[in-house]
């Protein structure tokens, strides 16, 4: 089968970037065709890059023709789109229906329902858009606190609801969770088109975990106020082992503080092979996340790696992880919360290698990419073969 995914690559790579590349080498393992339409967000330089790229975030007439040009070129099956924002737009879904190419788009965050992508505001989660006028955005400067650029993503929320894409332009969703589903029908996405699938780890971590000596914990990750970083930091106690950080992003200042007193440990942004082998050294990972994740990749490497995660009790996050058995939960907002669950994990290394096995064991009954490729598959050849209706 030809596949043509299309994305957006980040300014700093992160977790989407990761599963679609995952994506893209377990397709091409099992012996498909896999191309990409891709653009890169570094190439939002200037002013006017910025404004013409707010501009046409609903989509245009030349972009969609432009798309239509390169869709014809690869001649794809099908395609697989991931993050269009903001330089693929859905004028991608135009351009393929042109084509009669089927279509299938990943969820991997908000962004077609909240301007900030998070459904969050303020520090504290936020749903008003999805069930009012996605312009209060604008009001609550949303979107890097900028009315611009929130009055950009609200116009592209809103045209994209008054034209019906998400019931006519994309033949089949795919959801991360069973959480995020929910929000997304809620904002009124067509229930019976979204499959819920989760991220597949890499093959760097497919391997059975070597028996080694674990200790301390791990954080991976943007380093930005959504995921809970700071407030992590300024709780992380010293006679805890010092917090090991990846990752880079506007926070750094708080890193660099528990770093001078000796609380965290500062490694920057990695590469997936090392960033697989510090998992490999951890005793446990930390989710802190005050946003709603949906799937997040770094959620599928630590169960793979053998690691149990101690993750905020929102979202998919609170699905995902299973209390006492791969990992515990806490409050994200709620310090003795937070404190107290990394207190008792620290405490009982034993029953940390009893989640880290039992996360592994997840891992091997529904988060190898061979489950998950087969629901991909069986998705793309219904559509493709027409058992499945647009």
């Amino acid at each position: 089968m030809k596949i043509l995914f299309a994305h957006c690559r980040y300014q700093q790579t992160g977790g989407e970037d990761r599963a679609v590349d995952a994506e893209m080498a377990a397709l091409r393992h099992a012996g498909h065709e896999v191309s990409i339409l891709e653009r890169d967000n570094e190439t939002i330089a200037t002013f006017h890059d910025k404004m013409t790229v707010a501009w046409s975030l609903p989509g245009t007439e030349a972009l969609r023709a432009a798309l239509r040009e390169e869709i014809a070129a690869q001649a794809p099956d099908i395609i697989h789109a991931h993050n269009l924002f903001p330089l693929i737009t859905p004028a991608l879904y135009e351009a393929a229906r042109d084509l009669g190419v089927p279509v299938v788009q990943t969820l991997h965050n908000y962004r077609n329902i909240c301007a900030s992508a998070l459904l969050m505001r303020d520090g504290r989660i936020c749903e008003d858009c999805i069930g009012g006028s996605p312009y209060q955005a604008v009001w609550h400067r949303c979107y890097r606190d900028s009315v611009a650029g929130s009055f950009a993503l609200a116009r592209m929320i809103d045209s994209h609801r008054k034209r019906g894409t998400w019931s006519r332009s994309v033949d089949r969703f795919i959801a991360l969770s069973d959480f995020s589903k929910s929000r997304f029908v809620a904002a009124g996405f067509p229930a019976d088109r979204i499959l819920v699938k989760p991220n597949s780890p890499g093959a760097l971590f497919a391997a059975e975990p070597k028996p080694a000596e674990r200790s301390g914990a791990l954080y991976v990750g943007r380093l930005s106020p959504e995921k809970g970083i700071a407030a992590l930091l300024r709780l992380w106690q010293p006679d805890w082992p010092p917090l090991r950080v990846i990752g880079e992003g506007p926070d750094a200042p708080a890193l660099e503080a528990a770093v001078r007193d000796g609380r965290a440990i500062a490694l920057g942004s990695l590469a997936p092979a090392d960033i697989a082998a510090e998992m490999q050294r951890a005793a446990v990972c930390i989710i802190p996340s005050r946003c709603y994740e949906n799937f997040p990749m770094v959620l599928a490497e630590a169960f793979a790696s053998g690691l149990p995660v101690l993750a905020s009790d929102i979202g998919a996050l609170g699905e995902l992880v299973e209390e006492d058995r791969t990992g515990a939960r806490f409050d994200p907002f709620d310090p003795e919360s937070m404190t107290g669950t990394i207190t008792a994990a620290f405490s009982d290394p034993d029953r940390l290698s009893r989640w880290g096995a039992a996360a592994r064991n997840h891992y091997e009954q529904h988060l190898t990419s061979t489950q998950t490729m087969a629901q991909q598959i069986a998705l793309y050849d219904g559509l493709t073969r027409g058992r499945v209706s647009a």
